[in-house]
């Protein structure tokens, strides 16, 4: 099987396993597929996140709002003033700093389960799954969400409000802008990128790294259209530390071999005002002490 590691930034990537005879087609539906899912994921956990600890969203039109803030429908036409409102909070009340959740969160066991299959998501879409050499596939991640859904299904057996970010993350029906919008890839709008050129479709992986199947590329992906992916560096960031770390300490060692020599100059045979002198005579230093 040959190793893709799948790069997106320095920091940001991910291994995939596949044979050399596989068609690039297929590869690269795959690992768009791949992408997509972990940048879902990454997504979807940090809602549930939120969910555990302050509960189900508020209205839409009271996001950002305190209770103490009157809405619209506190207003009296009649008498020109409000009503204050009284909100009744449950046992494990939890204020959100952001406004946007109602602050009831579930109880400290109920939290747990969604904490708990959230993790479980986050450690498959980690960098450390590539630092233990661990590829991935689409169907694991699509397990992973399928247990986040249950969870949140347990916990909230009634269903969450349609507006939740977790139960519209869930459904498909987030609505993504900026930046994040950006991340998303299409199969059929995606190139795939090995040695700085463009995986064609129609050919195979190893027409492009060989038919040795336990070889290990560096891929990228790309939107079509879009300049090639920036080449790998020369040397990795860990060995440009450790290479900054060297000159750093040779640096000091010259620097400190400096200051013994303006100290210890004097001791040495070229600093001698009568090495010339001895140099003719053939006589060299003579050291005498009184018996």
């Amino acid at each position: 099987m040959v190793l893709l590691q799948v790069k997106r930034s320095e920091k940001e990537s991910f291994l995939y396993e596949v044979p050399a005879a596989t068609e690039i087609e297929e590869v690269r539906r795959e690992l768009v597929k791949i992408h997509n899912l972990r940048f879902k994921t990454n997504r979807l956990t940090a809602a549930v996140e939120q969910l555990a600890l302050y509960g189900p969203m508020k209205l839409p039109e009271q996001q950002g709002l305190d209770d103490e803030t009157p809405l619209l429908e506190d207003y009296d036409v009649t008498t020109g003033t409000t009503q204050k409102r009284t909100v009744q909070h449950g046992a494990n009340y939890r204020q959100d700093p952001t406004e946007k959740r109602t602050g009831g969160a579930p109880s400290d066991e109920l939290a747990s389960v969604l904490n708990r299959t959230a993790e479980d998501a986050k450690a498959l879409v980690s960098q450390r799954m590539v630092e233990m050499k661990k590829p991935i596939t689409s169907k694991v991640l699509e397990d992973a969400l399928n247990n986040i859904r249950g969870a949140v299904m347990i916990v909230y057996p009634m269903g969450l409000p349609d507006y939740d970010d977790v139960r519209r993350i869930l459904e498909e029906r987030e609505e993504l802008d900026g930046a994040s919008a950006l991340e998303v890839l299409e199969p059929n709008k995606a190139s795939l990128w090995f040695f700085s050129k463009e995986a064609m479709d129609g050919k195979l992986l190893s027409d492009y790294v060989g038919k040795n199947d336990k070889t290990k590329v560096i891929a990228k992906l790309q939107k079509k259209g879009a300049s090639a992916p920036m080449r790998e560096p020369v040397v990795s960031e860990d060995e440009q530390k450790a290479m900054v770390a060297f000159y750093h300490k040779k640096q000091q060692e010259m620097e400190k071999l400096s200051l013994e020599d303006e100290d210890n100059y004097m001791h040495s045979q070229w600093a001698n005002p009568k090495a010339l002198k001895n140099a003719f005579t053939g006589v060299g230093d003579v050291s005498w002490k009184a018996r």
